[in-house]
């Protein structure tokens, strides 16, 4: 959705998109790199939900630079800096912050995915609850059998 901030900048979102989805292959951040020029700026709130991966940095970091962009994230350990500068002393801070962030979102996914084992070793149900108990559930499936039509049922 676009909406303005008070600068009048432009503002882009990907919203509910996946971790496994580069940043350049997003329709938000594609459609921001289509509509910016050479010379912008391109300004981030936090560099996790631009970056899924040191490829994803060093990727867009180059699509940057070869269009004349700049990118600056506004918090954290990236702000302050041009990311997307063609200095050595840049490239390797970007380089190496680009790994930690990396090794960050995999220890959040390792971190997540024992807390689910741990769930389910203790019988806990995982997921949004069921909206019809069993009964009803048989009631749903036997009256579709017997031609049902679908939106009738979901209105049910």
């Amino acid at each position: 959705m676009d909406s303005l901030f008070k600068s009048g900048a432009p503002r882009y979102e990907d919203p509910a998109t996946s971790s496994r989805v580069y940043a350049i292959n997003r329709s938000g951040f594609r459609r921001l790199l289509d509509e910016a020029a050479v010379g912008d700026t391109i300004r981030i709130a936090d560099a996790a939900r631009l970056f899924r991966s040191t490829k994803d940095v060093i990727q867009i970091r180059e699509v940057l630079q070869r269009r004349g962009m700049h990118l600056r994230i506004a918090t954290g350990a990236w702000s302050g800096f041009d990311l997307a500068a063609d200095d050595p002393q840049t490239k390797l801070f970007v380089t190496m912050l680009a790994g930690v962030l990396e090794f960050q979102r995999d220890m959040i996914s390792e971190n997540t995915k024992e807390g689910v084992a741990a769930a389910e070793a203790a019988g806990k149900t995982l997921g949004r609850p069921a909206a019809l108990d069993e009964d009803k559930a048989a009631d749903v499936v036997d009256a579709y059998a017997k031609g049902a039509a679908v939106k009738v049922l979901a209105r049910q």
